[in-house]
């Protein structure tokens, strides 16, 4: 056998053995989140869908005010010329009613009637404020023919005032009509004995003076005493 000895191998210094570490595994979202995260979405999806009614909501109130508005001015434009037709002198007697009517009406509506027609609005104020009675003055003189069946009279009719003249200025003409009545006594209280309407009629000029004559039959029954008035009248521009 040989002295030789089989080399072995230089002892050597063992490498570390490396372990693999795993990296840590995620958790993910806790119950608390994904509930929160849960309200969250719906609260957003709420909230989107109630602006959306929100705004829809208001556009259709809008349209619904813009539609209300357009018929409104609609029945404004209508109404108007609705009324100023029925501002005519055969209409005297229902200026109470066409006053209120127009007094009831809305502002755009009265603008819409002034519009069409100011003159007859100024027209209506004037006779509901100023009754024909006791709006105008009149000087007048009757004489019967020798038959005693005839009646003539030249009359005189004028503003009562200083500030109903004013008002009359305001227009071109003023129609005027007349009536006569008769009776026993000087001072009626009441009805008189007689009356003839729609004797006779004249145009005042700017509230200037205006005169008029008239003849009419008469009867000695209907009394000695007489007084003629303006029984109406009628501004014009």
């Amino acid at each position: 056998m040989s002295d030789n000895n089989i080399p072995t191998p230089a002892a050597t210094t063992p490498a570390p053995v490396t372990v693999a570490t795993k990296a840590p595994k995620s958790k993910g979202l806790s119950i608390y989140n994904r509930v929160a995260l849960v309200l969250l979405l719906v609260l957003v999806i709420a909230t989107t869908t109630l602006f959306t009614f929100a705004v829809q909501k208001t556009k259709a109130q809008k349209d619904m005010q813009d539609e209300i508005q357009t018929l409104t001015e609609q029945k404004d434009a209508l109404a108007a010329p609705a009324w100023c037709a029925q501002v005519t002198p055969d209409n005297t007697d229902k200026v109470d009613e066409l006053y209120s009517t127009y007094d009831r009406m809305s502002s755009a509506a009265q603008e819409a009637v002034k519009k069409e027609c100011k003159d007859r609005v100024d027209a209506v104020q004037l006779l509901k404020f100023n009754d024909a009675e006791n709006a105008f003055t009149i000087d007048s003189t009757c004489e019967l023919d020798d038959a005693q069946t005839t009646l003539h009279c030249s009359v005189d009719v004028s503003p009562a005032s200083d500030t109903m003249k004013t008002k009359l200025e305001a227009f071109q003409t003023t129609d005027l009509t007349l009536k006569i009545w008769f009776d026993e006594s000087q001072f009626v209280l009441g009805t008189p004995d007689h009356v003839v309407d729609d004797v006779a009629t004249a145009t005042m000029t700017k509230g200037e003076k205006v005169s008029v004559d008239f003849t009419l039959p008469f009867d000695t029954s209907w009394g000695s005493h007489y007084k003629v008035e303006v029984a109406k009248y009628f501004p014009n521009m």
